[in-house]
């Protein structure tokens, strides 16, 4: 801070030279009507250091003198609410009667510093003030320290605060999401286990799981250590892969020779395994999912009913016996089938609601409710939001495709014309057409051409596949929409001008978690699932949704949906 020129009289105007609103504040202040006395009587130490807090972007707070005589920046000002009641009477008040809701303890503290010079800090401390009309709960994280004044002497106490309501609040919020999680999967009846690092610790492992291997310590361990005599069959070098490129791994009927009894034998097992990648908030693989079923009683069964089809050839005698272990290796398929769709849906459903709760929690945070939020807390909150509809939005297609495979589906199929479906669809997708700088163009059909249908499934399909089109195809490329009636079925085209589909994939992109160029993915991830539901939502209306494309040239997908016999 600069000194006045010789002679130079101190003014208000000098000492309180720029700081914001709150340097406006103090130059109209009647400083002579405080214990400080008038500006011109200040001590350098005091003028400096009154300068540097109002001119500081840190929230700072300074007490002055045997009365603690309050200065204070723009950045603390909102600390004292928005009601007008504690701003702007905090300037130049006195600290032990203004703060006298918290001055049993942050009094001691203050003395502390006051009287022998100790300098103090603190992390995430809860202290509740009266402020707004009301009693808060509020978390801080502060410093005091020791001012020396012209002559040696402590002559303030600055206080460097920062308010962290809601930072404590949002890491109470994922913990306690996460505790949720932790007790879904504690208390699922299915194999489910969570390796965080690259080193696959277990941190999670549910009861089922736990059982396939007897008893063993699994959380705390690797799994390269709890189950050391997997290592032959591979399968380590299976989640290193998963780990590193975030690409999910899932096979049946693997074979493992697992020691369950603990004898020093292992004995010959087969799993249906599955190894999902989870990702932080940045996107970056943290920990595997890893679902497990163990099929070796329905592989065994069905290898039984082999060989009793064998024997049927070679004498009718044992038809009897065939058929029973037909019966019971069917059997054993539905149940297994069954397990899945229910873990796929019970996971799904338990997973959106800390995720809502996750967004609820940011949107008021951004809405300002518990405090003025920066603009890297802001930036902080966009991250979590993006995170948190990305996963919510994965956990809503799995959803989807568990209600398909378990039937509980419901199609109420009515009169949809054609071109309104496509109006509708194209409302929808049009922002992210124009986003991507893309062409789309409309080719309406005749108001007679009808389609029976599920109005809401038809949007559904539509939609996913002017996704995909937009996804896949480059800026300044062009997506068609189009409808016509063609004897006894109505076809609703999706066109794009995109990167293409190999030919010996053309069928595989409707299969269940398949993404044909996964590196041309990363950008976009899904679980594969979208054109496998398209499809079966197609079927469950009596139609049926294929693809013509060519590598470079583009895709055509063609929904054929029946007509309606009313208009």
């Amino acid at each position: 801070m600069r000194r006045p020129a010789d002679g130079a009289r101190v003014t208000p105007d000098f000492v309180f030279a720029g700081g914001g609103d709150m340097g406006a504040l103090c130059r109209a202040h009647d400083w002579g009507g405080t214990p400080l006395g008038a500006v011109g009587g200040w001590t350098q130490s005091l003028r400096t250091m009154v300068g540097a807090v109002l001119n500081s972007r840190n929230p700072m707070l300074l007490f002055w003198g045997p009365e603690l005589v309050q200065f204070y920046n723009d950045a603390f000002r909102p600390s004292l609410g928005d009601d007008g009641r504690r701003h702007p009477a905090a300037l130049g008040a006195c600290g032990r009667a203004f703060w006298s809701d918290v001055w049993d303890t942050i009094g001691p503290q203050v003395d502390g510093v006051m009287s022998r010079g100790d300098a103090v800090w603190f992390e995430d401390r809860h202290l509740p003030i009266d402020r707004n009309g009301r009693r808060e709960d509020v978390w801080w994280t502060y410093s005091y320290s020791p001012v020396r004044d012209d002559d040696g002497s402590i002559g303030g106490t600055l206080v460097v605060c920062l308010e962290v309501t809601k930072q404590v609040r949002a890491r109470a919020e994922i913990a306690a999401a996460e505790q949720r999680l932790r007790d879904v999967v504690e208390q699922t009846t299915l194999a489910v286990a969570v390796l965080e690092g690259p080193d696959h610790v277990y941190s999670l492992v549910s009861p089922r799981y736990a059982a396939f291997g007897g008893a063993r310590q699994y959380v705390g361990r690797p799994i390269a250590e709890v189950l050391s005599e997997l290592r032959p069959s591979g399968i380590f070098d299976v989640i290193d892969r998963v780990y590193r490129t975030g690409e999910p791994y899932v096979e049946s009927e693997r074979a493992f020779l697992l020691d369950r009894d603990r004898d020093g034998v292992p004995e010959p097992y087969v799993f249906d395994v599955g190894y999902l990648p989870l990702r932080d908030a940045a996107g970056q693989v943290y920990a595997i999912a890893s679902v497990t079923t163990d099929v070796t009683a329905h592989v065994t069964a069905r290898r039984a009913l082999e060989s009793a089809q064998v024997r049927l050839q070679q004498a009718l005698l044992s038809a009897d016996a065939a058929r029973q272990d037909a019966e019971r290796a069917r059997t054993a398929a539905e149940e297994a089938s069954r397990a899945k769709s229910e873990f796929l849906a019970t996971m799904s459903h338990e997973l959106r609601t800390p995720l809502n709760a996750i967004g609820g929690y940011v949107e008021l945070m951004e809405m300002g409710i518990r405090g003025p939020v920066t603009s890297e807390q802001r930036a902080d909150l966009a991250r979590i939001r993006a995170s948190q509809r990305h996963l919510l939005g994965l956990i809503n297609e799995v959803l989807n495709y568990a209600k398909l495979e378990t039937g509980a589906v419901r199609f109420d199929l009515e009169a949809v014309r054609a071109d309104d479906a496509l109006r509708a669809a194209e409302a929808l997708v049009v922002p992210h057409v124009r986003a991507k700088g893309l062409a789309l163009t409309v080719a309406p059909p005749p108001p007679d051409v009808v389609v029976r249908a599920d109005r809401e499934k038809l949007q559904q399909i539509l939609l996913n596949l002017l996704s995909n089109a937009v996804k896949f195809t480059p800026a300044g490329g062009e997506i068609a929409l189009g409808a016509s009636a063609e004897g006894d079925v109505v076809r609703l085209r999706v066109r794009d001008t995109g990167i293409g589909i190999p030919a010996d994939k053309l069928e595989s992109v409707f299969e269940p978690f398949v993404q044909v160029r996964g590196d041309l993915t990363r950008t976009a991830d899904g679980t594969g699932l979208g054109l496998a539901i398209s499809r079966d939502l197609a079927r469950g209306m009596g139609g049926d949704l294929t693809v013509e494309s060519a590598v470079g040239v583009g895709s055509a997908f063609v929904l054929a949906l029946p007509p309606s016999t009313s208009a």
